[in-house]
């Protein structure tokens, strides 16, 4: 009887923490799990918590330095001869390169998951040349299978021959946990005063910038309307939010910035609405699923991926991506709208959560891809296709 060993790679142990019910699932049918990521205080947590053996793999996502990515790949050809698994399954960009090219060459069956196309589709020229072509040679063997976020990554790699169309499946995002991330009993508050939150890294991509200037315009009309920012930020990537930017606003009380936040619930309770303007390709933002299943209206740009939990003037609004009176509008659209219209709009927002964006629909859909996995590599059943 084959061994069954999984080992899941992700570019930060965050990532890998974030899919715990994921994780505990594969240990629950019978599989070992180990996995790699770069290293950072979720890895011991994996440990603790989930009792399940993290590898440190250092790896800088949005670097292009060559040697240090040759390094990376010969790392996984390394581990994968080492530990022999039986399959290995990759999330973002660089494992989902470096990690399947070295399970092709080991012949392990591997996944990979299309976390969305921001880092790629924001490279130019060679760099992107060079991408595209990694991903077509990577997912040109039998033995890969990809997963994507949302249809419109997929008909992109489809439409660029990066991979066969047989070997793919689309999920519905990351998938949401509905019991962590669930509607609160309705709070006394003056429902006269509107709170608007923005969560996630502050790139300008994502449309913190556009969030910021519809925020001044509102604010002239509605005075009173709070704006939240929380999430990270980096002042040596120049894909964020320029810093003086980001402090005239804080400054200026336009916006209350509270950083990088771990427990994201308590914000998106206090919210009337979730706002996230971005044009970045996501495969379905985290932050909208998270806040269509505790309740809340959205509002969202209308482009790939982040249009996917919205369905506008039903739990939200989606806007012109790029466009900020297109969101000044959405956003003066909701405020608008009667207690009665709100409420409706966030109950349509948990149905949608509950029957579209579950974490169990993702779960299953790995377990099966596993267990395809498994049944190919039993003795007498052939493990040179499929």
């Amino acid at each position: 009887m084959k061994r069954k060993l999984v080992m899941i790679s992700a570019n930060t142990a965050w990532n890998i923490y974030s899919r715990k019910r994921l994780l505990l699932a594969m240990k629950n049918a019978g599989w070992e799990v180990i996995t790699l990521a770069d290293p950072d205080k979720k890895a011991a947590e994996i440990e603790t918590d989930l009792h399940i053996r993290f590898i440190p793999l250092p790896m800088k996502s949005d670097g292009t330095n060559l040697i240090r990515d040759f390094r990376l790949f010969l790392r996984y050809i390394s581990l994968y001869r080492r530990y022999k698994p039986l399959a290995a399954l990759h999330i973002n960009n660089k494992p989902n390169i470096y990690g399947t090219l070295a399970s092709n060459i080991l012949g392990i069956r591997s996944a990979a998951n299309i976390t969305g196309l921001g880092v790629v589709e924001e490279k130019k020229g060679l760099t992107r040349f060079i991408v595209h072509s990694l991903y077509r040679l990577v997912f040109s063997s039998r033995k890969s299978f990809v997963f994507f976020q949302n249809n419109d990554d997929r008909e992109f790699f489809l439409e660029h021959r990066l991979v066969a169309a047989e070997r793919t499946y689309v999920l519905p995002g990351s998938g949401v946990d509905l019991s962590a991330f669930s509607p609160s009993p309705e709070e006394k508050r003056d429902k006269k005063i509107i709170t608007f939150l923005f969560n996630g890294r502050l790139l300008i991509t994502k449309g913190i910038r556009d969030y910021i200037s519809a925020a001044i315009e509102v604010r002239k009309l509605y005075p009173d309307t709070v704006f939240i920012v929380i999430g990270e930020y980096d002042k040596d990537n120049s894909f964020y939010l320029p810093w003086d930017e980001l402090e005239n606003a804080k400054k200026s009380g336009i916006i209350k910035y509270l950083g990088f936040v771990e427990q994201v619930q308590p914000y998106i309770r206090e919210a009337d609405c979730v706002v996230h303007p971005s044009y970045y390709r996501e495969g379905v933002p985290r932050v909208l699923l998270e806040g269509a299943a505790m309740g809340k209206p959205l509002i969202a740009a209308d482009s790939p991926g982040t249009r996917d939990p919205v369905e506008n003037g039903v739990n939200g609004f989606l806007t012109i991506p790029g466009d900020r009176e297109s969101l000044k509008s959405a956003m003066l659209r909701f405020i608008s709208s009667s207690e009665s219209e709100k409420k409706q709009m966030g109950f349509e927002s948990r149905k949608i959560a509950e029957t579209r964006f579950s974490d169990s629909i993702i779960i299953n859909a790995y377990l099966k891809r596993l267990e395809d996995i498994y049944k190919k590599a039993e003795p007498g059943n052939g493990s040179g296709s499929g």
